[in-house]
């Protein structure tokens, strides 16, 4: 059976901080449910969903950077002519 949880056990449980998980509820990013108004109503999580939802993520942002030049930010570097 599922675990469905408040935004802090959910911050507790994935390492995200709370304001992270609000702001991607608000926006979609994160899967969740609303309990009571739905612009106000408290925001649950199942953290099963939850947790495989950021792995999906995790998994997707490294194949999208295999093959991708990496540039370091903050160093000096030959501009082409």
């Amino acid at each position: 059976m599922s675990r469905r949880v408040g935004i802090k056990a959910a911050s507790e449980a994935t390492g995200l901080s709370q304001w992270e998980l609000r702001q991607g509820a608000r926006s979609g990013r994160y899967p969740h449910f609303r309990v009571g108004d739905s612009e106000h109503g408290r925001i649950i999580f199942d953290l099963e969903l939850l947790e495989e939802h950021i792995k999906r993520q995790m998994i997707q942002n490294v194949k999208s950077q295999e093959g991708e030049r990496i540039v370091e930010l903050g160093k000096l570097r030959k501009v082409a002519e």
